[in-house]
C-alpha cells in the first residue's frame, strides 16, 4: 500500500485481545464502566476512571477499543512495505493497568506488538506530541531493538522524559524549552533526531503525530508551526519503507483539524501548502470550544501557518542542549 489511496474501516479490538497488554482486571472494570456509566470509588482510586482527565462517556471503552484496532490493522497493512496513517490513534500515555492522560488504552503499544509478530523486529517510535509518552516508554524500556524519540515541553504533564531518561539508540528524550520556535525544533530534528535514525537503522517507523505542540494550543507552552511538523514527517517517511503515523493530543479543533490533513497529503507526496476550498472553510467555520479566542482568518482560509513575524532565533540554552543530547547518544 504505497500511498493513502483507500480508507479502511477499523476493527474494535476485543477485551481478550486488549488483555495481551493491559491487565486483564483493568480492562474488566473499564468495560464495566462504560456499560453502567458509574465508578465504584475501589476502581476509581485503583484505575484513575472517572477522574478529570478520564472521564466517565459513553463509548469510553469502544472508543479507544477502535483506536487499537486502527493501530493493529495499519500494523499489518504496512508489515510489507507501506504508508497507513491511523488518525485516531497515538493513545501514549496509557499504562497497563489504569488510565492515564485521557488515554484509556494504549495503541501504540499493540501497533509495535503486531509488528514483531508480522517479523518486523526492528523498529522506531518517533513522538510528536507536546507531552511526554510515559506508557510507551514504559512498556518497552530495555529493549534494544526500539529505539524512542520524543520531542516534548519540558516541565509539562506528565513530568517524564527528562535528559536522565536516556539510553543510546533505546531512549532519545528531547525536553523542549517553553516557546520552542521552528528553527529550534529543526536543530533538534537534524542534529538529534535524524542521526539516531540512521544509526539505528530501524525496518519500521511509528510516528505520534500530536497537534498540541502548534502554536495556540491551550494545554502547552510551544511555539510550532504546522508546516515545521509537516517537514518533519516527511523527511521521516523518507528513511524507511514502512511508516505508520497516528494522531494524538490537540486541543485547539482548528489547529488539529489542519495539522492532520496536512499529514495527509505530505503522506501521499502532495503539497499542503494550499488554499483551502470552500467546503473546508465552511466546516472550519462551524467549529467552537468553551474559549474566548476566536481563529484568526488565515486559520480558515490556508491549510498552512503563516510564518511567525519575529524572527526565529536559536536560544543559547537550546543549541547546549541539541549538543548535550548529541554527546549522550554520541552522535
Amino acid at each position: 500500500m504505497r500511498s493513502l489511496d483507500r480508507y479502511c474501516t477499523a476493527p474494535q479490538a476485543k477485551p481478550a485481545l486488549l488483555k495481551t497488554f493491559h491487565a486483564p482486571e483493568y480492562i474488566a472494570a473499564l468495560k464495566r464502566a462504560e456499560d453502567t456509566q458509574k465508578i465504584s470509588e475501589h476502581d476509581r482510586k485503583r484505575y484513575q476512571l472517572g477522574t478529570v482527565s478520564n472521564p466517565v462517556f459513553k463509548g469510553m471503552f469502544a472508543r479507544p477499543a477502535t483506536s487499537v484496532g486502527s493501530s493493529l490493522l495499519a500494523a499489518e497493512l504496512v508489515a510489507n512495505g507501506g504508508v497507513a496513517y491511523a488518525m485516531g490513534g497515538g493513545l501514549h500515555h496509557g499504562l497497563t493497568d489504569r488510565a492515564n492522560g485521557f488515554c484509556f488504552l494504549n495503541d501504540l503499544v499493540f501497533a509495535i506488538l503486531r509488528l514483531r509478530s508480522l517479523g518486523v523486529e526492528r523498529i522506531a517510535y518517533v513522538d510528536l506530541d507536546a507531552h511526554h509518552c510515559d506508557g510507551v516508554q514504559a512498556a518497552f524500556s530495555g529493549d534494544r531493538d526500539l529505539l524512542m524519540i520524543s520531542t516534548h515541553e519540558a516541565k509539562r504533564w506528565p513530568f517524564t522524559g527528562g535528559l536522565s531518561e536516556n539510553k543510546i539508540d533505546q531512549q532519545m528524550n528531547i525536553p523542549l524549552l517553553k516557546n520552542c520556535n521552528n528553527n529550534e525544533f529543526n536543530l533538534f530534528m537534524e542534529d538529534c533526531v535524524f542521526p539516531a535514525l540512521a544509526r539505528f537503522a530501524p525496518e519500521a517507523i511509528i510516528i505520534q503525530g500530536g497537534a498540541d505542540a502548534v502554536c495556540d494550543d491551550p494545554l502547552s507552552r510551544l511555539g510550532l508551526s504546522n508546516y515545521t511538523l509537516w517537514n518533519a514527517v516527511k523527511r521521516l517517511k523518507e528513511m524507511c519503507d514502512k511508516i505508520i503515523l497516528t494522531g494524538g493530543g490537540g486541543y485547539n479543533p482548528w489547529t488539529v483539524a489542519r495539522l492532520w490533513a496536512g499529514f495527509w497529503l505530505v503522506l501521499n507526496d502532495r503539497s499542503p501548502f494550499i488554499e483551502l476550498p470552500s467546503g473546508a472553510q465552511r466546516g472550519l467555520e462551524s467549529l467552537s470550544w468553551q474559549r474566548k479566542l476566536r481563529p484568526s482568518r488565515d486559520l480558515i482560509t490556508q491549510l498552512y501557518d503563516t510564518p511567525p513575524e519575529k524572527a526565529q532565533i536559536i536560544r543559547p540554552e537550546t543549541a547546549a542542549l541539541a549538543k548535550h543530547i548529541r554527546n549522550l547518544h554520541a552522535l
